[in-house]
């Protein structure tokens, strides 16, 4: 079960790095969203893609390159950074849900509901 870690890292990073480079889910709501709020989201789904990355990295040093018998302050830095990212992931994902809620409310106008 050691190696379990190292794949949950993995997974996270290609999960991020497909989301920074591949989903075009973004780019699809450009013809009915603004032109500069779908700019905002296509910037914050890199950005959260990006940390998504850095967060399988750390993740994965944070298991196998530290100590976790004799804790350091590295340990507890780079736990601490994986918490950080973690939160700036969901936070970005509420601003995107937010988005879509703006549009969503936005399209029932527009239908007359």
């Amino acid at each position: 079960m050691e190696y379990l870690p190292g794949i949950f890292a993995l997974l996270v990073a290609v999960a991020g790095w497909f989301y920074m480079f591949y989903s075009r889910a973004a780019h699809h709501l450009a013809t009915v969203e603004g032109e500069r709020i779908n700019r905002r989201r296509i910037l914050l789904r890199r950005v959260g893609g990006l940390s998504m990355v850095a967060l399988g990295a750390c993740f994965y040093a944070g298991y196998y390159a530290t100590d976790r018998e004799h804790p350091t302050r590295a340990f507890a830095m780079l736990w601490l950074i994986v918490l950080v990212l973690m939160m700036v992931i969901l936070f970005l994902g509420l601003i995107d849900l937010r988005l879509t809620r703006k549009l969503r409310e936005e399209q029932r106008r527009k239908e007359g509901r």
